[in-house]
């Protein structure tokens, strides 16, 4: 008895896997790339850093879906909680208060929130700012902070500005000859 078995198709689909890992591996690789580019945007060109919360929430993640690769990368990615404030510095907008009459702004050299200062009073300034402000000494007072009805925060772009700019080595490490050559190590 003689049997014949066309096994083409496994070896194309095998082929097909080590591309697909190929293609993942290169994602990975872009990831951390883009991560740490972003990361730098954000300490030294277009957010200062104060708690490092935003910096801390950014991370990536790759999955596959099928023979689709994904990459998704931003901040609250790979089990980070991403801070309230990462869109607003992201897209621009306007905050309001929510439970007072006017938002707290500290002034430099000033840390913690409005509560800690028990003693603080209003006054209204000579440029017409309303500030929050403490006795010091006998003569003098402490101005702690400028009271506002609403701020508008311009958009940073922080995230998308640092993708843009890694979106061309993205596309150089999936053409087919940065793959060919991943393929050709795992091999060796």
């Amino acid at each position: 008895m003689k049997m014949t078995v066309d096994v083409t198709k496994y070896r194309k689909r095998r082929k097909l896997q080590r591309l697909d890992k190929a293609f993942r591996f290169q994602l990975t690789r872009w990831g951390g790339k883009a991560k740490k580019h972003i990361l730098r945007n954000i300490s030294r060109k277009i957010l200062k850093v104060k708690t490092g919360q935003l910096w801390r929430s950014v991370g990536f993640k790759t999955k596959t879906k099928g023979s689709i690769n994904e990459i998704e990368i931003g901040s609250g990615v790979a089990g980070k909680k991403a801070p309230p404030y990462a869109r607003i510095h992201e897209k621009g907008g306007k905050i309001t208060p929510k439970r007072a009459k006017a938002l707290t702004i500290p002034l430099p050299g000033i840390k913690g929130v409005a509560a800690n200062y028990p003693d603080a009073f209003i006054i209204k300034s000579k440029a017409g700012n309303m500030l929050l402000v403490e006795r010091k000494g006998e003569a003098g007072i402490r101005p702690l902070f400028v009271l506002k009805k609403s701020v508008t925060i311009p958009a940073r772009h922080w995230l998308s500005q640092s993708i843009a700019e890694m979106k061309p080595d993205l596309i150089k490490l999936l053409s087919p000859k940065e793959v060919v050559k991943i393929l050709e190590k795992k091999r060796a």
